[in-house]
């Protein structure tokens, strides 16, 4: 019961999340800081609705909340190797990439609706409520399962080879994501950093053979997230449980 309450919810978010892009045609974040507001707002009550956690400790539980100060070194360390695959697939092509003039709005659009929202839902929410009394590889198979089948509806809008490829990415990535949010203390900043630069990286360059460039990034941005898992707790993460918090408490 308790697990379809939080399908439930889950659903629901994910539901505002996705058609609130689609109506805004939000597909580079360009209402992305709007759509993070609403999605972040309606998980407060729906963490409400089934825990009964006031505002702060639903944002709190939800994950926004101060991250582990190492989790977050090795995030901004691995974006920051994943950025250098431009200037190198450019030196080994010899192709020019070019940054568009709107990337500095697009990427905050991005990282709010890429990283909080969907950090939030999915790791604050979704994962954060499974891993409950349950092992994390368990968990994380359990939390992987909507993660992919929602991306899987990218095959009605993307050519196959692509939305297959964007199929794999967000099937490889989900572990090291979850792995990083309890990594950093349940806080969802490190997994949002490097799941909006993973998704959103590629949507702010430019370049003449631009499908061999996506290719190259998917296929990295694959891989590279694994490396998470040499990261240990520097304390232990802070685990929300399903019993209701104390009167006027977080729990």
């Amino acid at each position: 019961m308790r697990l379809g309450r939080v399908f439930l919810g889950f659903f629901v978010l994910w539901l505002l999340l996705d058609r609130s892009a689609a109506m805004l045609e939000s597909m580079r974040g360009e209402w992305g800081v709007a759509i993070a507001a609403m999605v972040v707002i309606a998980a407060v009550l729906v963490e409400f609705l089934i825990s009964k956690r006031k505002p702060i400790a639903a944002l709190k539980a939800l994950g926004l909340r101060k991250p582990n100060v190492g989790a977050l070194m090795w995030t901004l360390v691995l974006c920051a190797a994943l950025l250098c695959v431009f200037p190198a697939y450019s030196m080994m092509t010899g192709e020019e990439i070019r940054v568009r003039p709107d990337a500095a709005v697009l990427a905050l659009g991005m990282f709010a609706q890429g990283g909080i929202a969907e950090e939030t839902v999915f790791r604050g929410f979704l994962f954060r409520h499974v891993r409950e009394g349950r092992p994390f590889w368990r968990a994380a198979l359990i939390a992987s399962v909507p993660f992919i089948a929602v991306h899987a509806l990218l095959f009605l809008t993307m050519a196959f080879p692509v939305a297959l490829m964007a199929l794999l990415v967000s099937l490889s990535i989900s572990f090291p994501l979850a792995w990083l949010y309890e990594r950093s203390g349940n806080s969802i900043w490190p997994p949002a950093i490097l799941h909006a630069v993973v998704q959103g990286a590629i949507k702010v360059v430019e370049t003449e053979n631009f499908a061999a460039l996506a290719a190259a990034w998917m296929v990295v941005a694959t891989l590279a997230p694994w490396v998470l898992f040499f990261l240990k707790a520097e304390q232990p993460p802070h685990p929300v449980s399903w019993p209701l918090p104390p009167k006027g408490g977080e729990g």
